[in-house]
């Protein structure tokens, strides 16, 4: 499981670092064109918001989880003792799931309208329905990530386990305010 969950981190930080790295060079290459041969590469502003940005963002959904690096309140599972939290945790990663395959549910149904209408960006001819189908996988995979989550905690008992070392998740707050 800890394999899976370090490759899948290494592949979307690969993936997201790619298209974050094209993004910017395509918004460079537009700027250049634009203003040296006064011919601005076409649709570029709808390509960077319709394809790059949201590749950008929804990659990173999962990425953060997989990092514990999603923002977390834990004023109230730190008072408790280990067993306790454990429930919590897992209380609110059932919870998780059930948001994400919602989220992943109405993310298809959404794709499958825009691929039945042929959805471009506003009114240029850039095909951006594609895209949309991003939003369920992330999501669902996200389920999945919540899922080993429970099952980690589980397993281990220890309510803060960071998913790709097995090992408890240190938090940065604590060490500054301790």
């Amino acid at each position: 499981m800890l394999k899976f969950n370090q490759g899948l981190d290494k592949a979307l930080s690969i993936v997201t670092a790619i298209a974050l790295i094209l993004m910017m060079l395509h918004i460079v290459l537009h700027a250049v064109m634009r203003f040296s041969f006064n011919a601005p590469i076409y649709g570029t502003n709808e390509i960077v918001a319709y394809w790059w940005l949201p590749i950008v963002a929804l990659l990173g959904i999962p990425a953060a989880q997989l990092q514990k690096e999603q923002i977390t309140v834990t004023l109230a599972v730190d008072r408790m003792n280990h067993k306790t939290a454990s429930i919590f945790k897992i209380f609110a990663a059932v919870l998780g799931v059930l948001v994400s395959l919602g989220f992943a549910w109405f993310g298809f149904e959404e794709a499958m309208d825009n691929m039945a209408m042929g959805s471009t960006a506003g009114v240029t001819d850039i095909t951006t329905w594609p895209v949309y189908f991003l939003v369920p996988v992330v999501f669902v995979l996200l389920a999945i990530l919540y899922f080993l989550d429970i099952v980690l905690i589980a397993r281990t008992g220890e309510p803060d386990v960071d998913l790709t070392t097995g090992e408890r998740v240190e938090h940065e707050i604590e060490d500054a305010i301790i």
